[in-house]
């Protein structure tokens, strides 16, 4: 089932040093694979950089990638997990990050502009 918004061949934007949670991990290739490809994919989490200004991340089921009007906005894609538990598990993680190397927790301004290399 192709879920691609009709007219539009714009593919789903992932940041470069993205968060991939351990299970995911094993499946990494193919989940995006086939989400860039426009093909349903049930059961997974992205971590994205929130839609809204007052916000730092959105978790979004892939699930909602079926609706056309989301698969059209989302907003650059940090991190990739398996399941629910292990996208809240990200969460935490790309928190603790955040706060270990900038002492504050302004998550969205330190992934757009470019964490340390090897975090």
């Amino acid at each position: 089932m192709d879920i691609r918004p009709k007219g539009s061949d714009a593919p789903l934007t992932w940041n470069k040093t993205l968060y991939v949670g351990t299970e995911a991990s094993k499946y990494e290739k193919r989940i995006r694979k086939r989400l860039d490809r426009g093909k349903s994919v049930i059961g997974h989490y992205l971590i994205t950089i929130a839609a809204g200004q007052n916000d730092e991340l959105d978790l979004i089921s892939t699930t909602l990638l079926t609706q056309d009007i989301l698969r059209a906005r989302i907003p650059l894609i940090v991190g990739l997990a398996y399941d629910r538990r292990e996208a809240l598990d990200l969460l935490v993680r790309i928190t603790d990050d955040c706060v270990r190397e900038t002492g504050g927790a302004q998550i969205r301004k330190w992934l757009l502009d470019g964490r340390k290399e090897g975090e």
